[in-house]
């Protein structure tokens, strides 16, 4: 199975879980999203640009291309499998600087109309934006998102992208928004997941 690292969580006990997110061969969206852990014997492989040298999970991180070998799921939302052998292709996109969004395709388009921070009743980051494009929502004109944790967040510019945090989202910006799950909400039914967000250089 192909698709993406959309988030990975270490334990204290050296247990390491990824969630993962299928992208079905010549797809240009996360076609769904599963649980991952790793087998105690689980091989883990680097092999990017035709190079293949070991790896570890150490080396796992957000956003991430792999392939993973799966011999069973579970039959749960979101769906769960130990696999034994997984194949990292391509870097650490912090490092590469290189977005998820450059080989997918952004579910939405738009402006940030309001933020609304992080409280005790919500705690994360939510805009809301008025939508500009959305082929596949196609009668949705305003549309509010959640910004997970582990979301990555950029800055367009002339020389490429730059990664920020949410406190550097702003109303008035222009966006690009990659959904965790193009068809799963948050907890909230009018809230869509964001994995990626993009804020779009304001130059022409």
């Amino acid at each position: 199975m192909k698709g993406v690292i959309l988030y990975v969580e270490r334990y204290k006990n050296d247990k390491t879980v990824i969630d993962f997110g299928e992208i079905v061969e010549g797809g240009k969206h996360i076609s769904n999203v599963g649980r991952v852990s790793f087998a105690d014997d689980c091989e883990f492989l680097f092999s990017i640009n035709g190079q293949e040298e070991d790896a570890s999970s150490d080396d796992l991180a957000v956003g991430q291309t792999a392939e993973i070998y799966v011999t069973e799921i579970l039959e749960s939302y979101p769906w769960q499998s130990t696999i034994s052998k997984i194949v990292i292709t391509s870097p650490d996109p912090q490092v590469s600087l290189k977005p998820v969004s450059t080989f997918l395709d952004p579910e939405f388009e738009g402006v940030i109309t309001s933020i609304i921070e992080p409280s005790l009743d919500y705690p994360l980051y939510k805009i809301n934006i008025s939508v500009t494009s959305s082929p596949n929502y196609p009668d949705v004109e305003e549309a509010s998102f959640s910004i997970q944790n582990s979301a990555l967040i950029w800055q367009e510019t002339a020389f490429g992208y730059q990664p920020i945090n949410a406190t550097y989202l702003g109303v008035g910006q222009s966006v690009s928004i990659l959904l965790e799950d193009w068809h799963m909400l948050d907890p909230d039914p009018t809230v869509y997941l964001a994995f990626e967000i993009i804020v779009l250089s304001s130059e022409e």
